[in-house]
């Protein structure tokens, strides 16, 4: 019944559904202090989504008039921050991973994804060793280098959210060894240790070089 109300609402009156969809999505999903920093944005405001999937950040972000760079490298999920972003003008939405070098590369998918209709583009991965996925289902994606692109873009970003399925090691020791965040007010990163053991340490000591590096009160840790 709840799946049919939902349908016919956002048939009929799809802009009070996508309200109430993000809505109901921030007050679920976000911590408060995420939230009352993207309600500081405004339309001077820049704010980029690295693993942006089907766009509810970025919209929730670009609801406050911020221009709104997104990543995104998988391909269904890429149909839906599309849709996302007609409504907004504001999003940007660029079909890539952003990584640590400009190279063809392969997005891994969920381990059910031929097995389901539900949406488990959420868990892709550039790291074929994520538990969760199949080294045998993958995409053929481009990954960009990100550092390039923050040294590059000539303006101050308000807010970088990053939450790429375990590779948000490889990317932030990338910025920082790139001198690529100075332009960065505030990194919210989630991080995957405790579903992906493995990466353990190596977040671990990720951390600590954000801490040597004098980079402690531009992050905020498991944002999600």
């Amino acid at each position: 019944m709840r799946a049919l109300v939902k349908k016919i609402l956002s048939q009929l009156c799809p802009s009070i559904f996508h309200t109430l969809r993000i809505r109901r999505f921030t007050k679920k999903n976000l911590p408060k202090y995420f939230v009352k920093n993207i309600e500081k944005l405004n339309a001077n405001s820049v704010a980029i989504d690295v693993g942006a999937n089907i766009g509810l950040v970025s919209e929730v972000m670009a609801k406050t008039g911020a221009r709104v760079i997104a990543f995104e490298p998988n391909k269904r999920a890429l149909k839906e921050l599309r849709d996302v972003a007609i409504r907004y003008p504001n999003i940007e939405v660029n079909e890539v991973a952003a990584g640590t070098k400009a190279a063809k590369v392969k997005l891994y998918l969920h381990k059910d994804s031929e097995r389901t209709h539900e949406d488990l583009t959420q868990a892709s991965s550039l790291m074929s060793e994520k538990p969760n996925v199949s080294k045998r289902l993958s995409q053929d994606v481009d990954e960009i280098d990100f550092a390039h692109f923050l040294i590059n873009i000539d303006t101050d970003i308000d807010l970088l959210k990053i939450d790429i399925e375990g590779y948000e090691i490889e990317l932030i020791n990338h910025l920082i060894d790139k001198s690529a965040l100075l332009n960065v007010a505030k990194v919210y990163v989630e991080t995957h240790e405790r579903k992906f053991v493995a990466l353990t340490e190596a977040t671990d000591r990720m951390k600590r070089r954000v801490e040597d590096f004098g980079l402690s009160d531009k992050f905020f840790w498991d944002w999600h």
